[in-house]
């Protein structure tokens, strides 16, 4: 009985993880701050300033860019054409 317990226990966090990365960037980030504004009004958690600073930046940076809140790749070069290569040619 113990044992169904915890196979039940370890697939239902298997399930909720893979849920979880499956989930778009946005979707994500959204769910996460919905929680955290729940647990600090159900008082479980304390407001932290750094945190919120956080949140901002994060919302901030995702309404400037169209894939979401990082700008890693606004420096990079677009996709590199595709070049096919014919036998008759060489």
């Amino acid at each position: 009985m113990l044992e169904d317990l915890i196979v039940y226990a370890a697939v239902a966090c298997a399930a909720l993880y893979a849920g979880w990365r499956l989930l778009p960037a946005g979707a994500r980030f959204s769910l996460a701050e919905h929680t955290a504004t729940m647990a600090l009004s159900l008082g479980f958690a304390k407001a932290d300033p750094e945190a919120v600073a956080l949140r901002q930046r994060r919302a901030a940076a995702r309404s400037k860019s169209a894939c979401g809140g990082c700008s890693g790749c606004a420096g990079k070069q677009g996709a590199q054409p595709v070049r096919f290569i014919n036998k008759g040619n060489l």
